[in-house]
């Protein structure tokens, strides 16, 4: 089965055809194969080309050669050679005439270049056994020179004639010891199989081999062609290997070298302080070509088709794209970070690669542009990229902290991380990073944006919003965060009030209730209005079933924000009466109390306080309490038990005994507390809890307690005390044991004289 290349890994690899250029280049390489194939010069021609990394040598030279294959009369030979393959083994001069031989011997099956094969494999040998003794005596003089001296060491010891011959004809013998030691049976097969094998060519001399190579070579009638790749990659002594390779031992009629570099990087290693790199290859090379550039305007086309056809696998990621945003951070920042072939395709892969893993259930993890703007960052500036990723607090913080950050001290905490952008690209970075977090404004003398901007970043999925920041560095959804997917199908339920309440109760099942709650809020603006009886009643349907303990003094319970949820909607339509008729009416066909007791004690509040910014009607508000008060009734006498164990109980006594019948309420709870089991229910609604943290503590302290007085209002406390006075504790859960317990500390210290202090 054909394996797929899904994100384009490999698009960063040469092209070899014509028809896969996508930068009009095709012209330049078929010009170049003309010339070469050409060529009929007595002499060689040594041809260059010149780019940087990522330019589009190999993409060139592949097509040049394509061209050379569609020669149908008088082929030109064509050999590649990669020194580079072979530099680790220093193995250059003998692997070249060994592959070239193998080539033409393989590829022209007449005589005349079966002939040239050999040949060429005989001038090799020649050549090599050079290499091989001046590499192998190289590579022994440190055993000899170690031998040397303990053998001059020896001779002065004695002035005889006979011990200095002695220590001579020593030194001769360890050196051929030293000698094999070093290199081994391989090295002096080499040798010796060289040796033999020139003698079998009765004696020929180098000069010999040449002009039967230059005959030979003469004779055809198109050139033979010699490429050379990535020589950038060598070392200054292989490089100079290699050039002497060419022009000294290969200086042969129709025969065409093409080398690939980087120009700059082969002429400093080639400088040796007697000569420039330059002027070196002055030397060398006859016809020297510069990659062509590359018109922005076709790799940018290229860039943003590849763009296109990533965001287009996903239709809400197409549909969260904001162009206009995108041309001000891509023509401010990003496009300077796409100025040749190798820059597109290895940024688009590994976007592909990543964009992939933010594919929701139902929708986009985060946002298109954002993911882009980042991806840029990770690819070509990681020193940011993971300075950012470690400074989630600074860089979705609008605006000075709780500690008193100064602005002076954020904007160098901030200008610190653009300081490791690359030298000539710090204020593309600085620009994008602007973009991308408009949190940091404040800090570098810009504005403080208002609330609304940042439920505006959690609907759009920005990276600048603290429930969004992690999914970026992380590619996951953060523990506790609502995936994008899944407010999404939050938003699509609110038309089925049994599907969106049984959503939400879901989301308590999975511990992050509270935090969903808050992230929907942004989304409040989004719901439907036609939708408004099926999403009220929904979420007063799980009022009473989600937590109504607030935690210090910002992070509300998640029964604080479905009221928020409520009441926001409720704004949204303009018409008192309408609003106050959909809420009651809601209320009516819901079995939840708690989020429209809190609606209308709110609303109490704003009455007492003459605050025009009401809600409801009058009659709207009367009529709501009215049915609150019937509810609460109607519990008490059928399902007493239920109303007694219920989180808000407490609560409701309050608002049922102000709204509704005093008499029955006082009368419901001493039937309540007339058994133990009844106490102690009654006592677990009282219960409070505090949280406490000492300086230096890792922990926070939960205290919990009860307020008699609050019991008081209600009940006489000593019926109560002496009902439970036998009570056997063995048989209580620990909930009711903790009641007992806060209850009984209550009694304690008010016979001390203790004050209730919480």
């Amino acid at each position: 089965m054909e394996q797929k290349d899904l994100h384009g890994f490999a698009s960063d690899r040469p092209i070899t055809r014509i028809e896969e250029d996508l930068l009009g280049r095709s012209g330049f390489s078929t010009d170049l194969a003309k010339a070469m194939s050409s060529w009929h010069g007595k002499d060689s021609l040594v041809v260059a080309l010149h780019g940087d990394w990522g330019s589009g040598k190999s993409s060139i030279k592949n097509m040049a050669l394509s061209r050379l294959k569609e020669i149908s009369d008088d082929k030109p030979d064509v050999i590649e050679f990669s020194p580079w393959e072979w530099a680790a083994q220093d193995k250059i001069t003998a692997s070249f005439f060994q592959e070239i031989s193998k080539s033409i011997g393989s590829s022209d099956r007449s005589k005349s270049g079966q002939k040239l094969a050999a040949t060429l494999k005989k001038y090799g040998r020649y050549l090599n056994t050079g290499e091989t003794v001046v590499t192998g005596l190289s590579a022994a003089l440190p055993t000899l020179f170690v031998l040397a001296t303990l053998l001059g060491v020896g001779g002065n010891f004695s002035d005889d004639v006979w011990v200095k011959n002695a220590s001579v004809s020593i030194l001769l013998v360890l050196a051929g010891w030293a000698a094999a030691l070093k290199w081994g049976k391989t090295f002096l097969d080499i040798l010796t199989g060289n040796v033999e094998a020139t003698a079998k060519e009765k004696e020929q001399s180098l000069s010999d081999i040449r002009q039967e190579l230059s005959g030979l070579l003469l004779e055809r009638k198109a050139p033979l062609i010699v490429v050379m790749d990535d020589l950038d990659r060598l070392t200054s002594s292989q490089l100079r290997m290699v050039f002497q390779l060419v022009k000294a031992n290969l200086e042969f009629p129709n025969v065409v070298f093409l080398l690939l570099f980087q120009r700059d990087l082969v002429e400093d290693k080639l400088n040796d302080g007697a000569q420039l790199g330059r002027d070196y290859l002055e030397k060398i090379i006859q016809v020297p070509f510069d990659i062509p550039r590359i018109e922005t305007t076709r790799l940018h086309s290229l860039l943003f088709s590849k763009l296109d056809k990533i965001i287009e696998q996903d239709a809400s990621a197409t549909k969260m794209f904001d162009s206009g945003r995108w041309g001000n951070i891509f023509h401010g920042s990003l496009n300077a970070y796409f100025d040749n072939l190798r820059s597109v395709y290895r940024f688009t892969s590994t976007l592909s690669f990543h964009f992939t893993l933010h594919k929701g259930k139902s929708a986009f993890e985060v946002n298109p542009v954002d993911l882009i703007a980042i991806e840029c960052l990770r690819v070509f500036e990681p020193d940011v990229y993971k300075e950012i990723a470690r400074s989630k607090e600074i860089f979705t913080k609008n605006g000075s902290d709780r500690y008193g950050r100064r602005e002076d001290a954020t904007a160098a905490l901030i200008n610190g991380i653009l300081d490791k952008a690359t030298s000539n690209k710090r204020e593309f970075v600085k620009k994008m990073v602007e973009q991308l977090f408009p949190t940091i404004e404040w800090a570098l003398g810009g504005m403080h944006y208002a609330g609304d901007f940042a439920n505006t970043w959690l609907r759009e999925m920005r990276a600048c919003h603290p429930s969004n920041f992690d999914k970026y560095f992380q590619f996951s959804i953060p523990s506790g965060e609502l995936s994008n997917s899944d407010l999404q199908e939050m938003l699509s339920l609110t038309a089925d009030s049994a599907r969106f309440s049984s959503f939400i109760l879901s989301l308590k099942e999975r511990e992050i209730l509270k935090n969903a709650l808050s992230q929907f809020e942004s989304f409040t603006d989004e719901v439907p209005l036609e939708n408004g009886s099926s999403y009220i009643k929904g979420i007063l349907d799980i009022g009473d079933q989600v937590d109504h303990e607030s935690t210090g003094f910002t992070m509300f319970s998640s029964n604080t924000h479905a009221v928020r949820l409520v009441v926001w909607f409720l704004r949204r339509i303009d018409d008192q009466e309408e609003r106050g008729r959909l809420l009651l009416e809601s209320f009516k066909e819901s079995s939840g109390i708690s989020i429209v007791e809190h609606i209308l004690q709110g609303e109490e509040n704003r009455r007492e306080k003459s605050d025009a910014d009401q809600i409801l009607r009058d009659e709207e508000f009367e009529l709501l309490k009215v049915e609150f008060v019937r509810k609460l009734d109607d519990m008490s006498e059928n399902n007493s038990d239920e109303l007694l164990a219920h989180e808000h109980l407490v609560s409701f006594l309050y608002r049922w005994k102000r709204w509704g019948d005093e008499n029955k309420v006082n009368g419901w709870l001493k039937l309540q507390a007339d058994t133990v089991e009844g106490c102690i229910s009654l006592l677990k609604g009282f219960v409070g809890k505090s949280s406490s943290q000492a300086m230096g503590d890792y922990v926070v302290k939960i205290t919990t307690y009860i307020k008699l007085e609050n019991i008081e209002n209600f009940l006489e406390i000593a019926p109560i005390q002496e009902k439970l006075k036998g009570v056997d504790e063995s048989t209580l859960d620990s909930e009711e044991k903790e009641a007992l317990g806060a209850f009984r500390d209550a009694i304690e210290k008010r016979e001390k004289g203790i004050t209730d202090d919480w």
